[in-house]
Order: structure tokens, then C-alpha cells, then sequence
């Protein structure tokens, strides 16, 4: 008898939720809590037009660090438009362990599913960058997941993947990010062991995907349960997709972007083969690859892959090589190749151009990572650190706080001289909050200094202790 007074209690408790969220659609809601006793929150939204009599596909939006927020605005519109729930737990964190982060995701799915009337083949999960790999490893925890959404970040673990029950698989990257050609090569290996797959690519070189790509990747996510006999086919729908992509593929042609119009040919060969005859377009991406323009196209995109690569295993081996030999004198090197790659980003080759780009954002990448190895050691090797954070603003000047960084390591060991120098670096790349320069960690006695306080007079009138002549 207790147990069912619980029961009823949990149901009711449910009951009353949906209600209260009823009154709020068509506008995120944050800060949902799981449940009174537990530590655990997430955002929702619900479309205008939501009502429990009926079942919603669901977007969960996996993100770190309170940037779930961000994402489940950015994709709020293109939700509404379509149809979709969307939910994100707010507990992720990329500092917390896989297991951990996954018991914080299970608790906001296990919620929502039981609060709301989910359709429970469409649950689809969404990460952007990083979190894109937890989204994509997720479904080995959660069978019921139809599909997962990935922005510039490969699958988790291919390993995991459970081929007899896979998911849809749609990756979004930019040509200019570093991981293009490692999505590239995930979306190959993914063929290869026949998991349903798509790869959007962005043109721009914007750090989030575009609204376009967004509901794009939400129309073959609902092509997909059709296909699956999960929902039922909506001709009308399918016809109006078929052709906006058939126009889209002409205009390409004739505008002589016959890569891009080969792969969105056999994107499409795939996307509709469940509903149409493609024989047609098996035709045209056939003629497509023996033409001329086509295969000089993929040559010169061949020549750049080779020595993007052979750059990248370069500089992989060399940041290793030099912060932990602390080779302080590479650091010429290292400004030498940041000018290599600006003459790329600044080519009228457009793929040389994006090559550039990516190289750029590898080189950053592969810095921070080794700067989170070293600092995760139980013995910091101090010397290795300050070589890391002075390459990082050898390659992004823009980024201040490694300038922060070797300020207070320096002082720290007395090195005034290596300070000053980077101060004056870090005022002439626009810094201006003089306020914490003289709050940083080890520099009680170098704040003191003439020099110190000239470079911060000099460059934003507010030095401090400025000796009076």
C-alpha cells in the first residue's frame, strides 16, 4: 500500500511538471530541477504549438560548462520550426569523468521522457566540438537513441557503436576547422561498417553551425525514422526536400563546383534511396567522376591533404620534442612556421586558404592539450609549461591569458627581465584590464618595479606606483 501511495505521488508530481511547462512554450525555461533531493537541473523547450496529445521528437543537447545554454538558444528557432523538444542537462562538465558526466545526462533524459510525451523513436542527442564525442558515445549507454548530431568533432569510440542496432550518425564541420579531414575520414570508416551516415559541410569559417546546416540535419534525422518505418512517410515532404536538393545540385554543376556537387549527389543517393528511384543520379554521379574538371578538382585537393598532414605530423612531433627539452631557442622556429601558415590563410587558393586555417586551429589545439597534460602531472614541469604558454602566443597572439600565465611563472622564479617582455606583448596585443595585471599570482615584488609600471602608464595610463621625478 506504501508503495503504491509513492507511486501515485511520483505520477502526480510528473503530472503537475507538465502542466507547469505547458504554461511556458515556445520559450526556454533553464534551471529545471530533476528532483527536490538531487543535485541535478536542465533547460527545455517546448514548441508553441506543444500539446501532450501527441508524440514529440526530442533533441538532447550535450554541452560543458554551462554552454548547453548557448546551444539550445542557437537551435531554438530552427526547433520551433520543426517540431522538436529540445533539453540539455545543465551538469556536464569536461573536467569530470565519462561515467560521470553520462550519469548527469541519464538523469535529464530519464526526466524529460518521463515527464513529457516523447516519441521514443526520435530521441536524438547533439554535442558541438568536444562534447560531440559524449553525444556520440551515449547511445552505447542508452539503446534508445535514434540518432546523433555531431559539430566539427568525430564518434567517441567506433568500437561502441553496436552495428546491429546503429544510430543515424550527421556530422556538421567547416572546410577551414581542424578536424575537417579527420571528419572526413570518420564519415569512411563509418561506410565501411554500413552506419547510416551524413557529413554537412559549412563554408564559412564561423565557430558555430549554420541555421541552414541545422535544419537540414533535423529533415534527415525525420527522413531516417521514415525510412525506418518509425514514422510514417510523408510524400509531400519527401517530394519538397528531393527537389530543392535536385535544384541545389544543378546550380552547382553549372557553376562548375563539381566537388561539392558530387558529394551532395551521393549524400542524396543515400538520404532517398528508401523512397525514390536514384537510378538517375547514380548516372550523374558516375559521369561526374570521370569528368576532367572534376578530377583535377580532387588532385589539387589530394596535393593539399598530403601536406597538411605531413605539416601536422611535424608539428606534433616538435611541441613535444621542445617543451619537454624545454627548447627555448625553437621558439624562432615555431614564429617562422605561424608566418608559413598566415601566407596559406592568405592565399588565393581557396584550399591552400583553408588548409592555412586549419593548420592554425590543429596547432592551437595540439598546444592546449599538451598544456592540460603537463599541468595534470603529479610533478609540473615548470620549464615545459613556460615553453607551451609562450608558443601559444606565438601562435594566437590574441589569446591572453598564457601572456598571464609566463608573468607569474617568471616572477615566480625571479626572471623579471622575461616578465617585462611579455608584458609589453600583451599591452601591444590590445590587453587593457590593468586591474589584474596587478592582481596576478607571484608578482608581489615585480608589480613594484619601474618597468612594470612604465609598460602599464605607457600603454593604459593607469601604472600605480610611478615614482614622482
Amino acid at each position: 500500500m506504501k508503495k503504491l501511495v509513492l507511486l501515485l505521488l511520483a505520477f502526480l508530481s510528473l503530472q503537475l511538471s507538465a502542466q507547469e511547462l505547458k504554461l511556458k512554450k515556445g520559450a526556454v525555461v533553464d534551471n529545471i530541477k530533476v528532483g527536490d533531493s538531487l543535485p541535478y537541473s536542465f533547460s527545455l523547450l517546448l514548441p508553441s504549438n506543444f500539446t501532450v496529445n501527441k508524440k514529440w521528437p526530442v533533441v538532447f543537447i550535450v554541452d560543458y560548462n554551462n554552454r548547453e545554454k548557448q546551444v539550445i538558444r542557437l537551435m531554438a528557432s530552427i526547433a520551433e520550426e520543426k517540431g522538436y523538444i529540445l533539453a540539455a542537462s545543465n551538469n556536464l562538465n569536461d573536467t569530470i569523468s565519462i561515467s560521470k558526466n553520462i550519469l548527469a545526462f541519464t538523469k535529464t533524459f530519464n526526466s524529460v521522457v518521463g515527464m513529457l510525451p516523447i516519441d521514443e523513436n526520435q530521441i536524438y542527442t547533439t554535442g558541438f566540438n568536444r562534447a560531440g564525442r559524449l553525444a556520440s558515445t551515449i547511445p552505447a549507454f542508452i539503446s534508445n537513441i535514434d540518432g546523433v548530431l555531431s559539430y566539427s568533432s568525430t564518434v567517441g569510440n567506433i568500437e561502441i557503436i553496436n552495428v546491429k542496432k546503429p544510430y543515424q550518425y550527421i556530422g556538421i564541420v567547416s572546410g577551414y576547422n581542424f578536424n575537417y579531414t579527420e571528419m572526413l575520414a570518420n564519415k569512411e570508416l563509418l561506410n565501411k561498417l554500413k552506419i547510416p551516415n551524413q557529413l554537412l559541410i559549412e563554408e564559412s569559417r564561423n565557430n558555430w553551425p549554420s541555421t541552414n546546416n541545422l535544419a537540414t540535419a533535423l529533415d534527415l534525422f525525420k527522413m531516417s525514422a521514415m525510412a525506418k518505418g518509425n514514422l510514417a512517410v510523408d510524400s509531400l515532404f519527401i517530394n519538397n526536400n528531393y527537389n530543392t536538393t535536385l535544384t541545389t545540385i544543378n546550380k552547382l554543376v553549372a557553376a562548375n563546383k563539381l566537388k561539392k556537387a558530387k558529394n551532395l549527389i551521393d549524400q542524396t543517393i543515400m538520404v532517398y534511396k528508401p523512397f525514390k528511384k536514384i537510378d538517375s543520379l547514380k548516372d550523374k554521379s558516375n559521369a561526374l567522376r570521370k569528368n576532367k574538371i572534376y578530377k583535377s578538382l580532387k588532385r589539387a585537393e589530394n596535393n593539399v591533404w598530403f601536406k597538411e598532414q605531413s605539416l601536422k605530423n611535424d608539428f606534433a612531433y616538435y611541441v613535444e620534442e621542445d617543451a619537454y627539452t624545454h627548447n627555448f631557442n625553437n621558439l624562432g622556429w615555431w614564429a617562422h612556421q605561424t608566418k608559413e601558415i598566415d601566407k596559406f590563410k592568405n592565399s588565393t587558393n581557396q584550399e591552400q586558404q583553408k588548409m592555412g586555417y586549419r593548420l592554425e586551429g590543429y596547432l592551437v589545439a595540439l598546444t592546449n592539450d599538451y598544456i592540460d597534460t603537463v599541468l595534470a602531472e603529479k610533478n609540473t614541469d615548470y620549464d615545459a609549461l613556460s615553453f607551451l604558454y609562450m608558443l601559444k602566443t606565438i601562435i594566437a597572439p590574441k589569446d591572453y591569458d598564457p601572456y598571464l600565465k609566463i608573468i607569474s611563472l617568471s616572477a615566480k622564479n625571479n626572471d623579471f627581465g622575461t616578465s617585462i617582455f611579455y608584458l609589453e606583448e600583451l599591452l601591444k596585443n590590445g590587453y587593457t584590464d590593468a586591474d589584474k595585471l596587478y592582481n596576478l599570482e607571484s608578482t608581489t615584488l615585480l608589480k613594484l618595479t619601474p618597468e612594470y609600471n612604465a609598460l602599464i602608464e605607457k600603454y593604459l595610463k593607469k601604472g600605480r606606483y610611478i615614482l614622482k621625478e
